[in-house]
């Protein structure tokens, strides 16, 4: 239980909620211990040790792929409007986060990464009925190459492939 100014209960709520429902989770298999050190970095960190993820964002997915490409899936925790602080545009510094690494290439794709995300048509949709005329929804830009840099809007959840 938590009692919190009013218009500040949210932000508890959100941060709580994701200590205890989205724990980090770490996965392990049998593998044979000299060939695995023969073929892997066992000490490493990959995030620079002065960063962190902002607290209005949660890393969903961090996974190697069979290719040696990395998936990597960010969500923006916060609904638009909901804190007055953490409901705002956000960005994440992909140098900083895979900073003992360097990225080759970046590629945003759907939610499920089963397409680029550029080939994505959109479609129009004709509302009846709605509410009036709704705020236009905050969505982060392009992510520029050469800077690396991730801007995640109110509720959103991106896709992206590495190369690195």
């Amino acid at each position: 239980m938590s009692i919190d100014h009013v218009g500040s209960g949210s932000k508890w709520r959100r941060t709580t909620g994701q200590e205890i429902y989205s724990p980090l989770l770490l996965a392990f298999t049998h593998e044979n211990q000299e060939d695995y050190k023969a073929s892997h970095s066992t000490r490493s960190t990959t995030m620079d040790p002065n960063y962190s993820l902002p607290p209005n964002v949660a890393l969903i997915t961090l996974q190697e792929l069979e290719d040696g490409s990395v998936f990597l899936r960010l969500a923006h925790l916060y609904e638009a409007g909901e804190d007055v602080d953490f409901s705002t545009l956000v960005k994440v510094e992909l140098k900083k986060m895979f900073a003992a690494k360097t990225i080759k290439m970046i590629k945003e794709t759907s939610l499920s990464a089963n397409q680029d995300k550029s080939t994505i048509k959109k479609m129009p949709w004709k509302v009846e009925g709605g509410y009036g005329s709704e705020p236009p929804t905050v969505r982060g830009g392009p992510v520029d190459p050469s800077a690396l840099v991730v801007e995640l809007g109110p509720m959103e959840i991106r896709t992206f492939i590495l190369q690195v």
